[in-house]
């Protein structure tokens, strides 16, 4: 039996297993890395799909809001017409305080959705926010009265506010 030779360490060209197993060493290595990559890959991947998904709930909720939303505005609209052409004499009957709390219970729950009137009375006219119907003497530019509220979800204009305008005569 032969004694192992000895040389400098790392030094194997003389035996073809050992460089046979450094370059199959190096092949499993170069795997390792590919496969850490890929890895590394999918993770990210799975990171931005729940990102994804949580963004398409939440729009998917905003939009199912929307939809319940514009289709109750009129409703609000109805309760506000029927308050301003109440009866003097009906203010204060305990059945008109209870139609007016429905109401208001209504409008926090809209206001809990994301519902925003749009403060229009003395602002300036703001075409995406505002509908001019008609304009009459004051202030130019400014809102001197509302027909019909606007309302906004989220920062959306769902409505404009429906309104008359000041202008110069």
């Amino acid at each position: 039996m032969n004694p192992p030779q000895k040389g400098k360490p790392g030094d194997h060209a003389h035996d073809p297993r050992i460089t046979q197993l450094e370059k199959a060493i190096a092949e499993l290595n170069e795997q390792v890395k590919k496969l850490t990559d890929l890895a590394a890959r999918a993770q990210a991947d799975l990171q931005n799909a729940k990102i994804r998904m949580g963004k398409d709930r939440e729009e998917l909720g905003a939009f199912a809001s929307e939809n319940i939303i514009r289709r109750i505005l009129p409703v609000i609209d109805n309760f506000q017409r029927a308050f301003q052409h109440l009866p003097e004499d009906l203010k204060n009957h305990e059945w008109v305080k209870g139609v007016f709390a429905i109401e208001q219970e209504l409008l926090k729950h809209m206001t809990e959705m994301g519902l925003k009137k749009i403060e229009a009375l003395g602002k300036t006219v703001d075409a995406s926010r505002h509908e001019v119907l008609m304009t009459g003497p004051g202030e130019e530019g400014k809102v001197i009265e509302i027909f019909e509220d606007g309302y906004e979800l989220y920062g959306k204009v769902l409505r404009p506010a429906k309104v008359k305008v000041g202008e110069t005569r």
